[in-house]
């Protein structure tokens, strides 16, 4: 079960949301908003890159898609945003709910995964924290 704490990003201090602020995960493993994490990509030509501002460690995505539309749903936080609203809000209507479930990742898991992978691959022999020395 995620704390209260860990239902809002930490970044802009607003609760996460199945619609404004969706929760992603950097390959990191750390979750911020979808907005917040839009503002802090870099377009580096047919990549997007993502350093993560907890860990430093850099999350690549393609251009082709967006950031938030290329990380996948941190679920744990995305189960517990419907639990807080049926508590805040029990007259709630199912079919909202149903409505917020359909939101999901635009790569299905396996094109997905083969797509980590081969980053993973092609960034093992990068650097990420290569010191430039300037003359």
């Amino acid at each position: 079960m995620v704390s209260c704490e860990e239902l809002e990003c930490i970044i802009c201090c607003n609760e996460y949301s199945r619609t404004t602020r969706v929760p992603r995960v950097l390959h990191c493993k750390h979750t911020f908003c979808a907005p917040c994490l839009e503002k802090m990509s870099i377009s580096k030509g047919a990549l997007y890159t993502v350093s993560c501002p907890l860990c430093r460690w850099v999350t690549c995505v393609p251009a082709r898609l967006s950031v938030s539309g290329a990380l996948w749903i941190d679920t744990e936080i995305w189960d517990q945003i419907t639990e807080q609203k049926m508590k805040k809000n029990p007259s709630l209507k199912k079919l909202e709910i149903e409505q917020a479930q359909l939101i999901q990742s635009p790569l299905p898991c396996a094109e997905r995964t083969n797509f980590i992978s081969g980053l993973q691959r092609l960034f093992s022999c990068v650097p990420l924290h290569q010191r430039v020395e300037i003359c």
